[in-house]
């Protein structure tokens, strides 16, 4: 049964080994810190990830589980290496994408999406449920971004990641700037698609910036997050409870005060809605 924490985390950021020092020379700044999970599939891990461990709340987000991908299941070799990562590292929640990562083995080194239609939708509960046998920690799914429409795509988006959500019986990642990009890409309402969905089971919000290249809206973990970003995620905030945001930059990651500047303000947003753990 799906049970949300009692707490907000409050306002993070995402690990980069390029900003470790700063995150561990500004400890105090950020509420807690989310790590890649397959970082912890390595035995070792540098000496400031260590610190930044023991020092604020820790959640973990994959990248290669591969929920999507048809006639494949999950490898046993993933199997054991979360299982032990989940068993060693303190973590409050862990997440992955809905999409495709690995097909016939190979690592594509990107998030594909998935075929919105049933077979998808049972294939991925499937897998999850096989994931969330693992251990008692809550499990999320994140919406990803997609410049294309897989052929054999028979349902709406919004009502896909809702099936998917509540028959896995998981939390939701809502990644309120891939809603934004997929919105101006394709047409439609953010605030209509959002309504779709099953807001109650969001736990993670990511916020992050996007960017134009030719004509077409990119999430590109670059810049500083929109205005439209910021306001759809207060619409957030005023329909549910959310237990954690991570502003995520993973490039031009040379000016480390813009990125505090960004922690303080969505701060400052969850605050008017929510108590943040101290």
């Amino acid at each position: 049964m799906f049970l949300k924490p009692d707490l907000c985390l409050g306002v993070g950021i995402n690990y980069r080994n390029e900003i470790a020092a700063n995150i561990v020379q500004h400890i105090e700044d950020v509420d807690f810190v989310e790590i890649n999970t397959e970082r912890f599939f390595l035995e070792k891990q540098n000496s400031l990830l260590d610190h930044i461990l023991t020092s604020v709340p820790i959640v973990l987000h994959g990248l290669t589980l591969s929920v999507g991908t048809a006639n494949q299941s999950i490898s046993q070799r993933y199997i054991d290496d979360l299982s032990r990562t989940l068993n060693r590292v303190d973590c409050a929640w862990f997440s992955e994408h809905i999409a495709i990562t690995n097909v016939d083995g190979l690592e594509i080194r990107a998030l594909m999406p998935v075929e919105f239609n049933d077979e998808s939708i049972e294939r991925i509960v499937r897998k999850n449920k096989q994931i969330m046998a693992l251990t008692k920690k809550p499990f999320l799914l994140e919406n990803i971004a997609y410049y294309y429409s897989m052929p054999n795509t028979q349902l709406n988006e919004a009502y896909f990641i809702k099936e998917i959500i509540e028959r896995s019986d998981c939390g939701l990642l809502l990644d309120i700037n891939n809603l934004y990009v997929n919105s101006m890409n394709h047409h439609y309402n953010p605030y209509d698609f959002l309504n779709q969905l099953p807001l109650e089971r969001v736990i993670e919000v990511h916020l992050a910036g996007c960017d134009y290249m030719h004509t077409m809206l990119v999430d590109t973990h670059a810049s500083r997050v929109k205005k439209e970003v910021l306001e759809l995620f207060e619409y957030v905030c005023q329909k549910t409870s959310i237990n954690g945001v991570v502003i995520e930059r993973d490039a031009k990651l040379n000016n480390f005060s813009e990125l505090l500047d960004e922690v303080y303000l969505v701060r400052e947003i969850v605050k008017k809605y929510h108590t943040i753990r101290k």
